[in-house]
């Protein structure tokens, strides 16, 4: 009879929130005491000492089912019952006298000051036995303005522990919970041996939702903050408190829900649903710092929520007329953090610079544009343009570090800048600097020169002085040089290159996995169209450099002429082969058919080297492919092959 009983009281104060919590999901609310499953453990330490037991909770959510933990409090009679249903809650707070009762006590020069303030007192509320407590702290901790040895006065230190345990009673049996959560949050070592009695106390309080969602949230941050086994097991309790209050949860509040995900565990998912729900109704309210403070929390979280990201994007766009630079680089930079964009976004980017753009003063806000640009291969003229100008404008005042931030983006996007000498005056600027500059953004910054099909050779000359190259060990910037030397020597007729020594040890390009397992599907279909033995796959152009730009997914050649017998020396012959490339989706644009820089580049490469180059959408070979469109897939291959063969 004892089990249903507790069971009860916690259906009580349940149920009356469940009917809502889920009903914008289309999941199944619970219904009738039948669909809860309570199970209390039997191995409980001191069960009998303690006002509750410890549990567990059978939830439906949809198709899921969760167990959640929760506490039981023990009822001693059925009158108990009858008040918990009444669910009446006298929590009035007499905290803003506490600052009086501060000041009061904190004129006491001793021990013994103290405990005659305290016996003046007709009544010891909450807030005077915290203030006695603090003062007794701080006099103990400074003993040197003590005018006497209290450590040693038995009478004092007898009084002491009688006063203090009193003091301690009465701050427990106050119906104000500020005043309990006040002194969890004070560092007096005379209170931590209590403060997980007052931590179960808080907690009971919870599960008779007497809390409040910023009660709820400083109880949370305690626990967060002192973290052990015990405080973590009460943490994730407290999404009955939560779920309880779901209706209090406002556009102010609603950061510290999303604030204690970080220190939950199994609770964490029902916590989780609860804020997206409430961020789904609330985001029109919502202001830049709480928003801030979310996108932070969904970094830290490593969150990914297609649901709340696309609330971000509309809360994006309907505030970005009220953004201030510093809350937009802000923003920006966490949106490229958390790898999301949408056209809402994207668009709210667009209005952004088109609107204020041309009065923008950071070019620290520019940079992350750009960065989120060149994030999410976004080729948006309008974007572009906009940080174009204002780096053009800003040239001479623009630090050294951040000229690769604003240069090679254009470069890698294939974007060509409205303005005709943006290159030339880039690289003024580059050679006034390029002593301070790395050697690494110096070869990044070339290579976007290149893949637009500019060749900045002043610069090159100064990268490759012998002073430079015999510094740098590093294998990843040896291989930026060697490309940088292949593509002017095979691109530039005024590069008077190779300058770099033949790499005698080339290394193999290793083809992405997605490129060589659609080759392997596709392979059947191409030699039905062109015949046996004309196919070699994972071609790399020898004597070139040991980079992706030379290698080539499938190569077309006259039978029995394949890759290890070819004459990469004659190019005659080269003319009567065939480089079929797939492209990727990142080799793209995003929603283009433009392909990025390096991509470009590497198609340019093999038609200066004699070959005819075909290009292919992974994209569309795998579509076909997985849909088993074979006439589709045979007939896409076809239009693009035969045309393209001599």
């Amino acid at each position: 009879m004892l089990v249903l009983e507790m069971t009860f009281v916690l259906w009580r104060s349940y149920s009356n929130t469940r009917k809502s919590i889920f009903s914008c999901r289309k999941c199944n609310a619970i219904t009738s005491l039948n669909e809860i499953v309570s199970r209390s453990f039997s191995d409980e330490k001191d069960n009998d000492d303690q006002e509750f037991i410890n549990s567990t909770i059978m939830i439906e959510n949809g198709y899921n089912v969760s167990e959640l933990p929760v506490v039981i409090r023990k009822l001693k009679n059925l009158t108990e019952l009858e008040s918990y249903e009444k669910g009446t809650v006298n929590n009035v707070s007499d905290s803003s006298s506490y600052p009086l009762i501060q000041d009061e006590f904190n004129q006491c020069m001793d021990l013994r000051d103290v405990f005659s303030l305290i016996n003046k007192c007709t009544k010891i509320t909450p807030n005077i036995a915290l203030g006695a407590i603090e003062r007794i702290y701080d006099l103990e901790k400074n003993p040197l303005s003590l005018p006497f040895d209290t450590k040693n006065d038995q009478n004092i230190i007898f009084a002491k522990g009688a006063i203090l345990d009193k003091l301690l009673k009465v701050v427990m049996k106050t119906e104000d919970t500020q005043t309990i959560l006040n002194i969890l949050k004070t560092n007096s070592s005379l209170i931590e041996p209590y403060k997980p009695k007052f931590c179960d106390e808080l907690l009971l309080r919870v599960t008779d939702s007497k809390l409040s969602i910023d009660h709820l949230s400083q109880f949370a941050s305690f626990l967060m903050k002192n973290s052990n086994e015990h405080y973590t097991e009460i943490l994730d309790k407290l999404w009955v408190g939560f779920i309880a209050n779901e209706k209090h949860i406002n556009e102010s509040n609603i950061v510290q829900i999303f604030n204690i995900l970080s220190g939950l565990k199994v609770s964490k998912k029902m916590i989780i649903n609860l804020a997206e729900q409430k961020l789904s109704e609330l985001w029109p309210r919502i202001d830049s710092l709480s928003m801030q403070d979310i996108m932070g929390v969904f970094i830290v979280e490593k969150y990914f929520s297609m649901q709340s990201f696309a609330v971000l994007g509309n809360w994006f766009y309907a505030n970005i007329h009220c953004l201030d630079e510093d809350t937009m680089l802000d923003i920006i930079t966490k949106l490229t953090r958390l790898n999301y964009t949408d056209d809402q976004i994207e668009a709210a980017v667009e209005k952004y610079t088109k609107l204020k753009g041309p009065k923008v003063t950071s070019y620290i806000l520019i940079i992350g544009i750009l960065n989120y640009c060149m994030q999410f291969q976004l080729r948006n003229e309008q974007i572009l343009d906009v940080c174009c100008d204002h780096y053009i404008k800003k040239i001479d005042s623009i630090p050294h570090s951040f000229l690769k931030s604003f240069i090679y983006p254009f470069g890698h996007l294939y974007y060509q800048p409205p303005i005709k000498n943006f290159w030339n005056l880039s690289e003024i600027k580059l050679l006034e600097t390029y002593q301070k500059i790395s050697v690494d953004d110096l070869c990044s910054i070339i290579l976007s020169y290149i893949y637009i099909g500019k060749y900045p050779l002043q610069l090159v000359s100064k990268v490759f002085h012998p002073e430079y190259v015999t510094r740098i060990n590093s294998p990843h910037l040896l291989q930026k040089l060697y490309l940088i030397d292949t593509s002017l020597s095979i691109e530039c007729e005024d590069y008077s290159g190779p300058l770099m020594p033949k790499d005698q040890w080339l290394q193999p390009v290793v083809q992405d996995v997605r490129i060589s397992n659609i080759v392997s599907k596709i392979k059947d279909t191409i030699v039905a169209i062109v015949g046996e033995n004309r196919i070699s796959t994972e071609v790399l152009v020898p004597n070139y450099c040991s980079d992706e730009s030379f290698l080539i997914d499938i190569l077309l050649h006259p039978v029995g002429l394949g890759s290890d017998t070819f004459n990469w020396k004659l190019k005659i012959t080269k003319t009567e082969n065939l480089a079929i490339l797939i492209h990727l989706p990142d080799h793209y644009c995003s929603k283009s058919d433009q392909l990025i820089g390096s991509q470009m580049m590497k198609i340019r490469h093999l038609k200066v080297l004699g070959f005819n180059v075909v290009s292919l959408k992974y994209s569309v070979l795998s579509q076909l492919y997985m849909s088993h469109k074979t006439s589709d897939l045979r007939k896409y291959l076809e239009d693009n092959i035969i045309g393209k063969q001599t």
